[in-house]
């Protein structure tokens, strides 16, 4: 493979889920830059309409609602790239969760994640060759202070990635997860950083929403087919040097 084709995308369609979030908008943004036909779907029509000129086509979609999800994938055109950036924090201390909060989570960040790929790979959407990002959490690997719920949910999904991998491997799709931690983001500078860890666990301080945007664009690369069922840590250090 020559050098052009290995640092070219994969295909020319990518799906973004929670593209209106800090981390979604960037991936739309950079996936932009590499003439992407890209579809963004959010629940704020105001904040897709802020990405009209990135993208192909926004829609906004409740990604929880199953019957809305079967009807959309129904209808779409096959796609090349997925990139599952949707679902919720809820940072809260163990004595204050209870049922219906462990189960909103679960629900948003678990359940519908599963169920939107399922609907995709049913109504056979993603083309050959195709990649399926996971945007997990490193917190389902080392924890964080109050996250059981959302530290929960995330591992679940990862494992559950993981399998997938194994059931694509002969139809040429690969399924991968990257795992961010403290992220400078909107989220972050509402003092959700200060409910979860503390900075200073972070050997090479706070990551950058592009930091978790360029590693999409690595896994979709050509040269990067042969990588599947693998979850990237970007925590700048914080896992391994800890």
């Amino acid at each position: 493979m020559f050098k052009n084709e290995i640092l070219k995308l994969n295909g020319e369609k990518t799906l973004i889920t929670g593209a209106t979030g800090g981390i979604g908008k960037e991936i739309v943004k950079v996936f932009s830059r590499y003439n992407q036909k890209i579809t963004a779907l959010g629940r704020s029509i105001e904040k897709l309409n802020e990405l009209n000129d990135m993208c192909l086509e926004t829609k906004s979609i409740d990604i929880n609602n199953e019957s809305e999800i079967k009807n959309y994938v129904k209808n779409i055109e096959k796609i090349d790239n997925l990139i599952l950036c949707h679902g919720i924090i809820g940072a809260r201390p163990m004595r204050m969760v209870g049922k219906s909060f462990l189960n909103e989570v679960i629900q948003n960040n678990l359940i519908s994640t599963i169920d939107f790929v399922s609907n995709l790979l049913r109504s056979n959407k993603i083309n050959k060759p195709g990649r399926i990002i996971f945007i997990s959490s490193v917190s389902a690997h080392m924890g964080a202070n109050n996250t059981v719920p959302y530290a929960a949910s995330k591992a679940g999904a990862e494992i559950a990635f993981k399998g997938l991998a194994r059931d694509l491997l002969k139809k040429d799709i690969t399924v991968n997860s990257i795992c961010p931690a403290a992220i400078d983001t909107p989220l972050w500078e509402g003092n959700i950083g200060n409910a979860v860890n503390n900075i200073e666990d972070y050997p090479l301080g706070l990551g950058e929403v592009e930091d978790v945007a360029n590693a999409c664009v690595f896994l979709c690369l050509n040269g990067s087919k042969f990588i599947t069922g693998e979850s990237i840590i970007l925590d700048g250090g914080a896992v391994k040097i800890n």
